[in-house]
């Protein structure tokens, strides 16, 4: 009897690993989710959309896109963090939900190894624009100013912990200068406050950018906070040109999936990723908005995030920043 009992239990362990590895062959064999923890319209969401559309093509099955949105990522994360790991559910993984919550919160409802990185899309540098509300013309006139003025000189951003956020206070940080930081609830009333004169300066994705200058009068854009300087706006210096290195502030997307997920699943959303990602109609569109296309493996991915997560840490804790 114990044999037989054996032998059964061994039957049904080979017939799942065997079901198993037929599923993982087959992925995907019906449609799969996008979750994309920010609102629709955006930067993020275009690409999400964008490479969803490729990846459609590729399998034969609809990549639905879902905007969850709220807490700086944090909810649409949690829902992928919560989905079954079997590459059904993806998520548009972005630094805000997947390095600065966990220095941001003393709470996260899934923990920094909660997702496997699987490749990064795209990365959209900020510029830092300054309107006709301040006597500024160029980063060092405004440096001067602040230095002068301290606590006069006011930035808005898309809230707390974001990159409009932290990328001036780097450079504040780095500068020895004292700004006010007026969070806002999303990009959008940011922005507006900054046409309407509310506040002097903001740092804003090139896609927001190039929407702002078009659309205020007398906006300046002072530096780029990349690496280089960007094709959208070639007479902006990068803050490195002006004695500034470490502030580089970009908004970065990846596709990620829960942990868990078996490896050849992440392998097949892997390579199917860089093949999407080549497809000149993806590429160029996002370079025609301001986003840099990317495309990386898996390692490549985790590597940046944990470089991101050092890079920001210090400040963060340094100046006790906080979520709201």
């Amino acid at each position: 009897m114990q044999l037989f009992r054996r032998l059964m239990l061994g039957a049904a362990l080979s017939a799942t690993l065997a079901a198993s590895a037929h599923a993982q062959q087959d992925y995907p064999n019906r449609n799969v989710r996008l979750i994309v923890p920010f609102p629709a319209a955006g930067a993020t969401d275009i690409t999400a959309r964008l490479v969803a559309s490729e990846l459609s093509k590729i399998w034969g099955q609809t990549v639905v896109v879902e905007n969850r949105t709220g807490a700086s990522g944090v909810i649409g994360s949690e829902a992928v963090a919560r989905a079954p790991a079997d590459g059904y559910t993806l998520l548009l993984g972005t630094l805000a939900a997947n390095v600065m919550a966990h220095l941001l919160r003393d709470k996260v409802p899934y923990g920094r190894d909660a997702f496997i990185p699987v490749a990064i899309l795209g990365s959209t540098p900020n510029l830092l624009l300054a309107n006709n509300s301040i006597p500024v013309k160029t980063l060092k006139e405004l440096t001067d100013y602040a230095k002068a003025n301290p606590g006069k000189a006011r930035y808005g951003s898309a809230g707390i912990g974001l990159s409009g956020h932290l990328g001036v206070a780097l450079y504040a940080y780095e500068a020895k200068i004292d700004l006010v930081h007026v969070p806002y609830r999303g990009s959008a009333p940011s922005v507006e406050a900054f046409a309407r004169g509310e506040i002097e300066l903001t740092l804003a994705l090139v896609p927001e950018s190039i929407n702002t200058i078009k659309s205020t009068p007398g906006v300046k854009p002072l530096a780029i906070a990349a690496d280089k300087r960007s094709d959208k706006f070639p007479d902006t210096p990068t803050f490195a040109e002006l004695g500034y290195p470490k502030v580089q502030v970009y908004a970065l997307s990846g596709l990620m999936v829960a942990a868990g997920t078996p490896q050849p699943i992440v392998d097949k959303i892997s390579r199917d990723t860089m093949k999407a990602m080549q497809e000149p109609a993806v590429r160029d569109r996002l370079i025609n908005i301001g986003i840099d296309p990317v495309g990386s493996t898996p390692e490549a991915f985790a590597k940046l995030l944990k470089e991101e997560f050092e890079r920001w840490e210090p400040l963060i804790r340094a100046n006790n920043i906080k979520a709201e």
